[in-house]
């Protein structure tokens, strides 16, 4: 009894640590990747197969967390193949399995006598034959999914691969449907976790795995510093040089497999089928200026809209209506996604009676100017400026609760003055439905004045808008939210000028740095950086960190600081009592 209470604690313990200490990096990566990739569904069986190694183990615990703590049901089957291990080897899986609470179902095969005098490539054909028999084992359990152990570094250089020895650009999926087993899929639920994590999971827990445990590396078994000598060991020693050079470049290399833009793709296949950049070329407009702003180059027609879901069709029907109605708009553009999604359903529906009113003053950056800008000339849509001065507005310095509203009723008042100027009928702003959730004294304003609001009148949400845009094939679909620099400002504190310039250099160099959705809000002298929390470990890297201090200091700050709560909407507002 004694012995098996202590086995209880030992798990218990590691399970704990799950939770705790590695939860950040080990259990969050895992839901996220399950969350994000849509890899468990209700009503699952899935076979989560166990090499031994310290990745599959680890993804064994992972799963019995998810099952004991998931809102919905599914089953686990926890397979092992024996594809001839020494005995000492399958002992230790064994072990190992005890010492984790995990019940193995262990099958047997001969893979490793099989492949062992094959000359060319036996480790290839040895997964090959592997991933076969546990398809074949796991179906014939009642499964209709196996798990293997993948994690982020394996997919990053797999990318590497592809692309250095075998002349591509692929990746391993995060999920892939079965060619030889109808029905059947691979997930990979590691995908997003470091391998890092994955050994220091192991180390402090004081585990010791199995690495590959075949005829070729048998008297290697027990080594801790086996790699596997292929074209992936030269690989990882490259990345490890890269990181040397550029602490993200893993980050990077996996981002750049998800920003894939066809249209800069001079050939790729589909389905089998290659396509070339010149199947399609002839059908573009020559006389159209060169692309600054990341709009697509092919022309698109009013229906490539409607290739969405069915709610977001009738919503697209419902707007192109409305604004039918109003017969003619002026939208008021900052180039931001709502606006300019209003914008370009706009000119798509009512051509030049739809125009474009851009704000130009201190409280907006000059790059969101720009890009208005740019996008208009490309859409060919008429645009004017409205130069504002927000320190001629009663009370804007001083920053109180309301200063939203004094902001909206000025600029609008004279964006209201330049469409009447111009026949314009109405105004129309880009507020959608995820806008009513947050203190906006600003909607008063603009419904004070009667400025119409298209995108709430037909029940338009932010998610919808982007996947509209990303079917218009404009890159803005996935342009970070903004906010006029003077929501930077705790209320109360003065705004000045200057420290409106120090806000705007400040994000633009994290803008530079790479850093996408954050914010710098100014509390008197010091800086508080927001960003999302998927940046969190890039900001406090030593040599980022150090670069923004400098920076900031450099642009007039005294301090800087890093919100642990990452980025959020409207966090000014978070210590108004009543919301103003």
């Amino acid at each position: 009894m004694a012995q098996s209470a202590e086995n209880d604690k030992t798990y218990l313990e590691i399970e704990q640590d799950l939770r705790k200490r590695f939860r950040k990096n080990i259990w969050c990566r895992f839901t996220k990747a399950i969350r994000d990739y849509d890899l468990v569904q209700e009503g699952d069986k899935i076979a989560v197969c166990i090499s031994g190694g310290k990745d599959s183990m680890l993804m064994a615990k992972l799963f019995q967390e998810l099952k004991r703590h998931n809102k919905f049901e599914f089953d686990v089957e926890f397979l092992v193949m024996d594809p001839g291990y020494q005995t000492r080897n399958r002992e230790l899986i064994e072990q190992n399995a005890a010492r984790l609470n995990i019940p193995l179902t262990i099958f047997e095969s001969d893979i490793f006598e099989s492949v062992y005098h094959i000359e060319n490539s036996p480790c290839y054909l040895c997964a090959r034959m592997r991933r076969g028999h546990l398809y074949s084992k796991a179906k014939e359990l009642g499964c209709n999914k196996i798990a293997l152990g993948h994690h982020f570094d394996d997919v990053i250089e797999t990318i590497l691969m592809g692309m250095l020895y075998g002349a591509q650009v692929q990746t391993m999926m995060p999920k892939l449907h079965s060619t030889n087993f109808e029905g059947m899929e691979l997930i990979r639920p590691m995908y997003l976790i470091r391998e890092e994590h994955i050994k220091a999971w192991r180390d402090y827990n004081c585990l010791n795995f199995l690495q590959c445990a075949c005829k070729f590396t048998e008297n290697s078994t027990f080594r801790g510093d086996l790699e596997n000598t292929s074209k992936r060991r030269e690989i990882k020693q490259l990345i490890r040089q890269l990181r040397s050079i550029n602490p993200f470049v893993e980050n990077n290399i996996f981002k750049s497999v998800e920003n894939v833009n066809l249209s800069t793709i001079i050939a790729y296949k589909q389905d089998g089928v290659r396509h070339h950049f010149l199947d399609t070329y002839v059908c573009l407009n020559r006389s159209q200026p060169e692309n600054i702003c990341g709009i697509s180059e092919v022309p698109q027609s009013e229906e490539s809209l409607l290739d969405i879901d069915p709610e977001q069709n009738t919503k697209l029907a419902e707007l192109k209506a409305y604004l039918r109605k109003l017969g003619s708009v002026a939208v008021a553009f900052s180039s931001g996604v709502d606006s300019a999604f209003l914008l370009k359903v706009a000119h798509d529906t009512l051509g030049d009676k739809a125009i474009a009113i851009t704000a130009k003053s201190c409280v907006f950056p000059e790059r969101e100017y720009a890009e208005a800008e740019a996008f208009c000339q490309k859409e060919g849509i008429i645009q004017y400026i409205y130069e504002a001065d927000e320190f001629a507005i009663e009370g804007f310095a001083a920053n109180p609760p309301n200063r939203c509203y004094l902001c909206k009723k000025d600029l609008f008042s004279g964006i209201v003055e330049i469409a009447k100027k111009h026949g314009i009928l109405h105004v129309a702003e880009g507020s959608n439905m995820d806008d009513l959730g947050d203190y906006r004294p600003g909607l008063q304003a603009i419904a004070e004045l009667g400025i119409k609001s298209p995108l709430r009148e037909v029940g338009f949400y932010k998610k919808e808008i982007r996947e509209a845009l990303k079917n218009y094939q404009l890159s803005v679909w996935d342009k970070p939210s903004y906010a006029c620099l003077a929501s930077r400002f705790a209320y109360g504190e003065m705004i000045t000028k200057q420290k409106l310039c120090m806000v705007e250099k400040a994000e633009q160099f994290l803008i530079d740095l790479g850093f996408r959705q954050m914010r710098v809000r100014i509390h008197g002298m010091l800086a508080r950086i927001e960003v999302c929390e998927d940046d969190f470990e890039r900001i406090m890297h030593k040599d980022i960190r150090t670069k923004i201090v400098e920076e900031l200091k450099a642009c007039g700050f005294h301090y800087v600081t890093f919100d642990l709560q990452g980025y959020r909407m409207g966090s000014m507002n978070e210590v108004l009592d009543g919301k103003g």
